[in-house]
């Protein structure tokens, strides 16, 4: 064989290796993407469901604060009624 046509052939088929190489590496590069995109929606949708658990145990601990501020105010009542009277029996 000539020495020009063994180079081409060894050209052809290192370009061939290269391209096989390129399109091997996308291939693989597009579906590490599709389960990057899959892992952040993921990850958003869990993310959203937190927020909601959150916003209804921050309503929740409001309500438990109201309902503590009128056990409070009632106690601050019975302990004046108490003293009122004791003051009255005293007297």
């Amino acid at each position: 064989m000539e020495p020009n046509l063994v180079l081409s052939l060894g050209s052809m088929l290192t370009v061939i290796g290269l391209f096989y190489s390129w399109h091997k590496d996308s291939k693989q590069n597009a579906e590490e993407m599709a389960d990057l995109k899959a892992r952040v929606n993921s990850l958003e949708n869990r993310a959203q469901r937190t927020d909601e658990v959150l916003q209804e145990l921050l309503t929740s601990v409001q309500e438990i604060k109201v309902a503590l501020a009128r056990i409070d105010t009632k106690l601050t009542l019975v302990e004046q009624e108490i003293n009122r009277d004791k003051t009255n029996k005293s007297v």
